[in-house]
């Protein structure tokens, strides 16, 4: 993969200085704009990074990803950028452009991010489900493959420290924390997962409702930011994405989908995924499973955000998402092994 690579970061928190910083960058890469007649429309709406639009005219846009502070602690960019190549290659992700210091350009694709009222809409429940059937089916070398969710959460967990150099956090942390074993939870979580040998595919694994596009002049849905995408349970990413429909800024996990929900949704990406209508005994199996797949997804996501609280320069409150996140992956566990 052959990209130009500039030497030049941007800022995460001063907007003039960023804007400057891509205007240098856009001389490279795209030396026929003027600099000084460029625009940019700023997308941000996830957790970890800044996105804007950079143009000069509206059918002419690149995108710019500038990643969090201390991201590449637990995110491989090396192998995110394998990922997104070769999806953009099969047409399921934005083409590649350059890198920066902090961060990527990439193509423009139109639509508008998904929200919460909107990832509800049963039109766009079954083009999420048929588009997340195809991504799965797709086919990436890769040998053996693995599923990447506790390697994950294990570079996660050792990437915790217990000491937080703001009082309060540490004080809210350890009311919360104290006494609780990340790795022995998530062995325990573990080989209750592997007891039901799920099927492993290539998987987005971060489908929340901002990382969802909908176009409707083309009637397109597309899937961006691809910095989790790997070989996966393929039941974690349909579980996490149904966590997703409780937001992120305004968190609310009663939004999620009840069975019934899941069950038609389940059973949209079933029939694409397997070109007929599914039996009854697997649409039920995929709907039992979802309870679990939503608690490791909430187990992934807490401790994620554990390292988040002690390292992202981002305004987001993380140790109190943690705590949200850890203490809804027990209540999934539990109705679970319930059932």
């Amino acid at each position: 993969m052959d990209l130009e690579r500039i030497d030049i970061e941007l800022s995460l928190l001063d907007k003039e200085e960023c804007e400057n910083g891509a205007r240098n960058i856009l001389r490279k890469i795209k030396p026929k704009w003027n600099g000084e007649q460029v625009k940019f429309e700023i997308f941000t709406a996830g957790i970890t990074n800044k996105i804007f639009a950079a143009f000069v005219d509206e059918e002419d846009k690149v995108i710019f990803r500038v990643f969090g502070k201390n991201t590449e602690k637990i995110i491989d960019r090396a192998h995110e950028l394998k990922s997104w190549a070769v999806l953009a290659e099969k047409g399921l992700a934005a083409p590649l452009i350059g890198l920066f210091s902090n961060g990527i350009i990439c193509g423009y694709l139109p639509g508008n991010n998904l929200n919460v009222d909107l990832v509800r809409e049963t039109k766009m429940q079954r083009k999420i489900a048929e588009a997340m059937a195809r991504m799965h089916k797709i086919s990436i070398d890769s040998n053996p493959k693995k599923p990447c969710v506790f390697p994950k959460i294990l570079n996660f967990i050792l990437n915790i420290s217990p000491k937080f150099e703001d009082s309060k956090k540490q004080k809210q942390f350890e009311e919360y924390f104290t006494g609780i074993d990340f790795e022995k939870e998530m062995n325990e979580l573990r080989e209750i997962v592997e007891e039901i040998d799920p099927e492993i595919g290539f998987c987005h694994n971060d489908l929340l409702v901002y990382n969802i596009l909908f176009d409707e002049k083309s009637d397109r849905l597309s899937f961006i930011d691809y910095e989790y995408a790997d070989f996966n349970y393929t039941g974690f990413d349909t579980g996490n994405h149904f966590c997703e429909w409780g937001g992120v800024d305004d968190v609310d996990f009663s939004r999620c989908p009840s069975i019934d929900e899941r069950r038609e949704w389940l059973r949209e990406y079933l029939k694409e995924k397997k070109g007929n209508q599914p039996t009854n005994e697997e649409l039920e199996a995929n709907v039992r499973q979802s309870d679990l797949f939503m608690a490791l997804s909430h187990q992934f996501w807490a401790v994620w955000a554990l390292v988040q609280a002690q390292n992202s320069t981002i305004d987001f409150d993380y140790l109190g998402y943690a705590i949200l996140r850890h203490k809804t992956y027990k209540e999934y566990l539990l109705r679970f092994l319930a059932n």
